[in-house]
């Protein structure tokens, strides 16, 4: 059987050739072999070690995604209806960007808002309604109670006079549930992320 090759040995302090007595030899001297094995140990500590923080960094996670899921089943229905609002007008606000304010026609604002045409007080059923919901300046939705009459007249520029009826004389009182309200805020994040993407490739 023939020798192991001449080798150098592993100890980066040392590097010097050597003939190994074995194949798995990989130290000239003793002294360097307890040197090499006493790194390794070392590596396989630090190495188990990271294992184990990343194991307790996942755990750590698992009981903080435990607990928001918690927190979110207790959180009340008004938050649910605020969260599918909020989505519903972000979706809007991007929808409607190139359009001036539905009501005064003002292109700049120093803020934009997703003004309804019946509010969700009057209307409930009606405050998740794309039909009912376009861009508005802060100045008619907040401070000239939505500034309905040029509202109306460019909402049925827009969407038809039927349209417009259909949503004046819809007085069918709902009431939103939290699952609704959950998958409405789903279905306008993903709404909001189509738009953005076909306008992104269209560009």
């Amino acid at each position: 059987m023939a020798k192991p090759a001449r080798r150098r040995c592993k100890n980066d302090e040392c590097r010097e050739w050597f003939h190994p007595a074995f194949a798995n030899q990989w130290w000239c001297s003793p002294e360097c072999g307890t040197k090499i094995a006493l790194e390794r140990r070392s590596k396989e500590r630090e190495k188990a070690e990271k294992a184990a923080e990343k194991k307790r960094r996942r755990e750590d996670q698992k009981q903080k995604d435990k607990l928001k899921i918690r927190k979110l089943a207790l959180k009340p229905r008004s938050y649910w209806i605020k969260q599918a609002q909020q989505a519903v007008n972000a979706f809007i606000r991007e929808r409607d960007r190139d359009l001036p304010c539905i009501s005064c026609g003002t292109l700049t604002s120093a803020q934009w808002d997703a003004g309804h045409y019946r509010t969700t007080a009057a209307a409930p059923q009606l405050r998740f309604d794309e039909r009912n919901i376009h861009k508005q300046c802060v100045v008619c939705n907040q401070h000239k109670s939505g500034n309905l009459v040029p509202y109306r007249v460019e909402l049925i520029n827009r969407i038809g006079q039927e349209a417009v009826d259909e949503i004046e004389s819809n007085h069918n009182r709902h009431r939103w549930t939290v699952e609704e309200c959950k998958a409405i805020k789903a279905e306008y994040q993903q709404k909001l992320k189509d738009l953005r993407n076909s306008r992104s490739e269209a560009a």
